[in-house]
């Protein structure tokens, strides 16, 4: 008999891999859009909208993968899932037109969200309380070094293998996903500890979570602190650049500072973590974030001084992976007998919120202001979550 698989550095290490798939998938090929469009003969909204298909096979792969690896395990499903985004990643390469493009991106972002939720319901099965607290924290500081090499990488290959060649490199990456999952990830879930199969059993499964008020208070906490980090990722672009006449490099590079504002977050929340309960962390954060969201709209409002503008959006970035770890934690934790079920709404909600948020932003003309108000409303939803989350009585953290 096997020796069961603890929850090591390494394993996060790969878990972290498989669920960086999004910002590699997204941000990666951005840079190539206009090049896309002009190579397929095709529209700018017609490129956009293979960022949408992604996005789409993202959110609806975590709806139902999640709950069909708590019937089935977690290892054959992760197998498929990392297969499916290798494949769809050379059809991107070789895509002859963008209607095929479009196909291959949802296929893509299929694998892609079995990835994550499946690597995310892994922590559970293995380690329970301030572990799983430590490994999503943990999660979250490497998760944070995608969004930094991504578009610089994304920017550089283009220039010199264009668009067909980010695809190539995102499925020399796949295979690297693959590998992991075949050679280092075994499977998680004890057959003992499965629910039923069949949609019966997936429906048993949602209403089982769905049901818990608890952890739908900490899946919307989350939900709104990835809107908080969605509002600086839209608007930030149109304020940098446009209304603050900022070059394309000084974008990137204050992009890049705040996203290390992500990594240095993370890293304090595990220091956190070993002497404080997690969601004690995350509410005292919550307030913190608000406050700073606070002082964000009097700097628009009336300040208006670019320096301290930028210092307020790093330390309001470094605050989000605090509360964003702590949340998904502390959510699978109180379902954690059906944590692929539970990790498919945490990701569904939050790409949905991803979804909302977007477009909000752009409304206005004073992008910094609508921007600072959608950053502030967000954190001061899901402190509102978060302090009834802590009504029902804090999670064994132990």
């Amino acid at each position: 008999m096997k020796t069961p698989q603890q929850l090591s550095t390494p394993l996060i290490w790969g878990l972290a891999l498989l669920s960086a798939s999004p910002a590699l998938s997204t941000d990666m090929y951005l840079p190539a859009m206009p090049g896309i469009a002009a190579d397929l003969n095709t529209t700018t909204p017609m490129v956009q909208l293979t960022l949408s298909a992604f996005m789409a096979g993202m959110a609806i792969g975590q709806l139902i993968i999640g709950p069909i690896s708590d019937q089935l395990g977690r290892k054959g499903l992760l197998v498929g899932g990392a297969a499916a985004a290798l494949i769809a990643s050379v059809l991107c390469a070789v895509a002859p037109s963008i209607s095929v493009l479009i196909l291959a991106r949802v296929l893509q972002g299929l694998g892609g969200g079995a990835c994550v939720v499946i690597a995310r319901a892994i922590v559970p099965d293995l380690a329970r309380g301030k572990k799983a607290a430590q490994a999503f924290a943990l999660l979250m500081i490497i998760q944070g070094v995608a969004p930094v090499l991504a578009p610089l990488f994304g920017g550089v290959l283009v220039e010199y293998v264009g668009w067909r060649g980010i695809f190539w490199a995102l499925a020399l990456i796949n295979v690297v996903q693959l590998g992991v999952v075949v050679f280092g990830i075994r499977e998680s879930q004890p057959v003992e500890e499965r629910s039923a199969a069949g949609l019966r059993g997936m429906l048993a499964n949602y209403a089982f979570v769905l049901g818990n008020r608890q952890f739908l208070a900490y899946t919307l906490t989350l939900a709104f602190a990835f809107g908080a980090l969605f509002s600086y990722i839209s608007a930030s672009p149109f304020v940098i650049q446009t209304q603050m006449g900022l070059s394309v490099g000084m974008f990137s590079i204050i992009f890049g500072v705040n996203a290390c504002g992500l990594i240095l977050g993370g890293m304090l929340n595990r220091r956190l973590l070993q002497r404080v309960h997690a969601h004690i962390v995350m509410r005292t954060v919550l307030l913190s974030l608000v406050v700073l969201g606070a002082f964000l709209l009097v700097e628009v409002l009336f300040i208006q001084w670019t320096p301290l503008f930028l210092l307020l959006l790093f330390l309001l970035m470094s605050h989000i992976p605090m509360i964003m770890a702590n949340a998904t934690a502390l959510g699978t934790e109180v379902v954690r007998e059906r944590a692929g079920s539970g990790s498919a709404i945490l990701g569904f909600t939050q790409f949905s919120m991803a979804a909302v948020v977007s477009p909000l932003v752009g409304l206005g003309s004073d992008k910094a202001l609508t921007m600072a108000l959608m950053m502030t409303l967000c954190a001061c939803c899901a402190l509102g979550f978060a302090y009834l989350a802590g009504r029902k009585g804090l999670p064994t953290m132990a």
